[in-house]
């Protein structure tokens, strides 16, 4: 069997899902209860009877949802800082942003789930923060959210706000407003509160799942969807996207099988950013895959229509085929980190250069930029797994 087949063979089984108990997935929940609390109500039904759910449940049906890119675009005329700019004191801020972000996104699960967050505020505030470092420096967020942590614990908080930065990046490649962006930001840090009522012996079971623990997992879209729909000011873009992030372009996808414009663009949005984030962290069940294997993967989702082709490939153009934050190898033997990307050919990045041709490390006063567009000579080789080990998360940038 050739190495293509091979790859296509490894992807499916990534994307392999049990569509014989689909159907019932998801269509009922303990927090969609009739009025007189007797049994649990259908999602179809409970929308039915709440006019906004109502609205929301046909703009997907006539494949009008609603959330296409309109205003004046975040991306147009946004000015990014250079590396000389980055001071030590700043890197140090962000990266305490996003510790202060995953603690903020623990105790928010924590809360809604007990039903005690009655506002956006909390949420919106935190998304602000990282939309202001996104606006003028993009490339040290997704350095952080792709970074790859070999700590197990709090994965799922982790997951939300790394999930979050790269939905941010997304939706602004795409040409979505500020104001959408920021709406989008929101429903990716919370489309997957629904996972914290799987049993943890689920979500840290090493071996292969069983069919109803299987049916446990592909309940949490629907019961996210349950519990912020509760919350007031959660918009349409954090419904859609808390119950439609798992749906697929093809139908296979779940809990409803949706296809093609029936599912949100948000959703779509979050779909990418929640697929890459998953596949560079390490699992109970699985090792980490680089970035750059994971994007590899995400783009040939795209080619196979699960993911979204065009958001994937808005997302290069900030991203590029080496995501911000590998370690490359280049054709002059030296070593470097890929710190941004260039719009117009996702293929040659920005490299800070570590180390030199003799493999020494640099001082950070010696580390310079090479911008591979420029230098035509130079170009990247291989993908260098084994460095990551041995620099900070944002030694380059």
């Amino acid at each position: 069997m050739d190495q293509i087949s091979e790859e296509d063979k490894e992807l499916n089984s990534i994307l392999e899902l049990n569509l014989d108990g689909l159907d019932t997935l998801g269509t009922e929940d303990e927090s969609f209860r009739d009025p007189g609390g007797a049994a649990p109500m259908s999602i179809e039904k409970r929308m039915a009877a709440n006019p906004r759910l109502a609205r929301l449940q046909a703009q997907w049906d006539k494949g009008e949802p609603g959330d296409a890119p309109s205003g004046l675009p975040l991306n147009r005329g946004m000015e990014q800082i250079s590396v000389a700019e980055r001071t030590l004191t700043y890197k140090a801020t962000v990266v305490k942003t996003w510790d202060t972000a995953v603690a903020q996104a623990k105790e928010t699960y924590d809360l809604i789930c007990l039903g005690e967050v009655t506002s956006m505020s909390t949420v919106r505030t935190l998304v602000g923060s990282f939309l202001d470092v996104l606006e003028k420096d993009r490339n040290i967020l997704l350095a952080l959210c792709l970074y790859q942590s070999p700590n197990l614990a709090e994965y799922l908080y982790r997951h939300a706000v790394n999930m979050c930065l790269v939905s941010l990046a997304a939706a602004s490649a795409s040409g979505f407003s500020r104001g959408q962006v920021m709406e989008i930001g929101q429903a990716a840090l919370l489309a997957d509160v629904g996972m914290m009522m799987v049993p943890e012996a689920i979500l840290l079971k090493a071996g292969k799942l069983t069919e109803q623990e299987l049916g446990e997992i592909h309940r949490h879209p629907s019961t996210s969807f349950a519990l912020l729909e509760k919350i007031q000011g959660a918009s349409d873009y954090v419904l859609s996207a808390a119950f439609q992030h798992h749906e697929r372009i093809t139908g296979a996808g779940y809990p409803q099988r949706r296809s093609n414009a029936q599912i949100s663009q948000v959703a779509r949005i979050v779909a990418i950013a929640d697929t890459l984030c998953a596949m560079v962290h390490k699992r109970s069940h699985r090792d980490a895959l680089t970035p750059q294997m994971a994007l590899d993967k995400v783009i040939k989702m795209g080619q196979m229509n699960f993911l979204d082709p065009a958001l994937i490939k808005n997302l290069l153009r900030y991203l590029s085929v080496y995501p911000i934050g590998t370690y490359v190898e280049l054709a002059s033997g030296r070593m470097g980190r890929v710190i941004a990307a260039h719009p117009d050919d996702h293929t040659r990045p920005v490299i800070s250069i570590l180390r030199n041709e003799k493999g020494q490390p640099l001082p950070m006063k010696q580390i310079l930029q090479v911008d591979l567009m420029r230098e035509k000579n130079e170009r990247i080789v291989k993908v260098v797994d084994n460095e990551a080990a041995k620099f900070k998360a944002l030694d380059g940038f």
